[in-house]
C-alpha cells in the first residue's frame, strides 16, 4: 500500500492542497489516517477516491452535489460518466485518471479494461496521442516520491510495451518496401515507447523496419545500416547531453550515413540544438512522421 501527503495528492490530481483540506472538511470528500506520531496522510483508497472525484468535477458536476452522494449513487455516476468519455472526445481526461489509478494501485486488470476500451473505440494512433502520451507526460512531471513511485511508471510503460509489442506482431510483414527504417536508441538511452509507437506506424503503412531498441551501440547502428541499406535512420534524444556532445553525434551521423535522412525526435530544448537541413529531419508529430512514410 502506498501513502500520500495532501502536497502529494495535489500534484498527481492537479487540486491545491488547500481545496483538498476545504472539501474534507466541508463534505467530508476524504478521510485522513494519522500516524503513530499523528502526522496526517491517505492511503491507496483515498487517492482513487480523489481523482474519482476529480472525474465527476471535469464532467461538470458541482462538489457540493458530489459531497451528498451516497457510496451507490457515487459508483453510478462514475459509470455513466466513464461511459460517456468513450462517447464524448473532451473527456480525455477521465481516461486518464483511470489509467493513472491502474497503475498506482498496481491494477493490470483496469489497466487492461481501460486501454483495450480506448483502442477498441478511437484505434490505437488516436489512443496513443490523445491518452498514452499525455499519460506518460503527466507521470513524468508529477510523481515526487524517489522509493515507489518509479516502479509505477517502469509498471506502466512495461504495460504499453507489451501492448504496443503485441499490436506490431499483428501487422503484416511488408513486402517489397521502398523504405527502410532503422529504429534505435543510442546507448544510455532507454525511453522506448515512442519508438515503439514509430514501429507500429511504419509497419502499419508497409515500411520496412529494422527495429534495435535501446542502448544500441553506435559500431553496431553502422555494420547493421550498411548491411540493410538503410534510407531512414530514426531516434529519440531524451537524455541531456553537453552541447559539444550533441553536436559531434549529429556529425558522426551525417557522415556516416551519407545516404540515409537521418531522423530526430525529442527533448524540445534538445532537439533544439540541432540545425536541420534536407538529410537531418526532427519528427515533431505523427504528421511529420505519415508525411514522411507516404
Amino acid at each position: 500500500m502506498s501513502t500520500y501527503s495532501i502536497k502529494e495528492l495535489g500534484i498527481i490530481s492537479g487540486i491545491k492542497p488547500h481545496t483538498i483540506r476545504t472539501w474534507e472538511q466541508r463534505y467530508g470528500i476524504l478521510k485522513p489516517l494519522r500516524s503513530d506520531t499523528n502526522i496526517r496522510y491517505y492511503d491507496d483508497e483515498q487517492f482513487k477516491k480523489l481523482l474519482n472525484v476529480k472525474e465527476l468535477l471535469d464532467a461538470g458536476m458541482k462538489i457540493s452535489h458530489i459531497g451528498n452522494l451516497s457510496q451507490s449513487q457515487f459508483m453510478a455516476e462514475l459509470d455513466r460518466v466513464g461511459a460517456e468519455a468513450y462517447k464524448n472526445e473532451k473527456h480525455f481526461e477521465i481516461i486518464i485518471s483511470q489509467i493513472i489509478i491502474s497503475i498506482a494501485t498496481f491494477d493490470e486488470a483496469l489497466f487492461e479494461k481501460t486501454f483495450t476500451k480506448c483502442v477498441s473505440k478511437f484505434g490505437l494512433t488516436k489512443s496513443y496521442l490523445k491518452v498514452i502520451y499525455p499519460t506518460l507526460t503527466k507521470i513524468g512531471l508529477m510523481w515526487c516520491k524517489s522509493d515507489i513511485m518509479p516502479a509505477q511508471e517502469h509498471f506502466l510503460s512495461n504495460l504499453i510495451k507489451k501492448k504496443l509489442f503485441a499490436t506490431i506482431d499483428s501487422l503484416p510483414i511488408p513486402q517489397d518496401s521502398d523504405q527502410t527504417w532503422i529504429l534505435f536508441l543510442r546507448e544510455q538511452e532507454e525511453h522506448e515507447i515512442g519508438l515503439l509507437f514509430a514501429y507500429y506506424l511504419l509497419k502499419f503503412y508497409q515500411k520496412r523496419v529494422v527495429y534495435l531498441g535501446a542502448n544500441v551501440p553506435y559500431d553496431n547502428l553502422r555494420n547493421v545500416a550498411e548491411q540493410v541499406k538503410a534510407t531512414h535512420l530514426y531516434t529519440f534524444l531524451m537524455r541531456n547531453d553537453h552541447n559539444d556532445e550533441m553536436s559531434d553525434l549529429i556529425d558522426k551521423l551525417n557522415n556516416d550515413f551519407k545516404e540515409a535522412t537521418i531522423c530526430f525526435s525529442g527533448k524540445k530544448d534538445i532537439i533544439e540544438k540541432i540545425t536541420p537541413s534536407n538529410k537531418r529531419i526532427f519528427i515533431n508529430d505523427v504528421e511529420t512522421l505519415i508525411k514522411l512514410i507516404e
